[in-house]
């Protein structure tokens, strides 16, 4: 049993090169994961995108649902500190402004990111992903709180529920950037539309 556990889960880097060589193997498997989709994405392909022998990989990531699981991690920690940022910037705002400059944080964030909607419907340690969306909620709700006029709560924690459902839509059509941006503009607006007219 404690074999199995040690298997399945990714080994620390304790030196700068070690630091280097993960950072270099996740960023090479985010990429394939995106282009070629988890299930097609080898293990042999994501060390030779990454320049690094198989073994090295192995070293680290005992299994590619441990690497995916990492780089998630890795993604919803990056997203989870550019939340708790923004709330700084939209205090005071009206909710549509409020509702705008998260879409523009959201959109940025998964195109620099996509990996992070790529692997968010994988199996995996469900009681932590359901603490991850659980954290991204209140901080959604949060910023739609501190609100002026403020939302009432309840309001606050069903847009915290829908906007990030509504954005791996734009996501989903990869190669197509001008209709991507398009669909995320328009997704933008509706939300806008809504909150101008105080819908509740």
């Amino acid at each position: 049993m404690a074999s199995e556990k040690a298997r399945a889960n990714p080994r620390a880097p304790q030196q700068k090169r070690g630091r280097e060589r993960v950072a270099a193997l996740m960023a090479s498997a985010s990429m394939l994961f995106v282009e070629k989709g988890f299930e097609a994405t080898t293990m042999t392909e994501i060390a030779a995108r990454a320049g690094a022998a198989i073994g090295t990989l192995y070293l680290f990531f005992p299994t590619k649902e441990a690497l995916a699981n990492a780089i998630l991690a890795e993604n919803a920690e990056a997203l989870s500190a550019e939340l708790d940022a923004l709330q700084e910037q939209a205090k005071g705002l009206a909710p549509a402004a409020i509702a705008d400059t998260l879409f523009d944080l959201l959109g940025r964030f998964l195109a620099t990111h996509p990996a992070y909607s790529a692997l968010l419907d994988l199996p995996g340690d469900e009681g932590w992903r359901r603490r991850m969306r659980a954290r991204r909620r209140e901080q959604i709700a949060a910023l739609f709180a501190q609100a002026q006029p403020p939302l009432p709560a309840g309001q606050a924690e069903r847009l915290a529920a829908i906007v990030p459902q509504l954005m791996p839509i734009p996501l989903a059509l990869v190669g197509e950037k001008r209709l991507r941006d398009g669909v995320l503009e328009e997704l933008r607006l509706m939300l806008a539309r809504h909150l101008q007219t105080g819908g509740d």
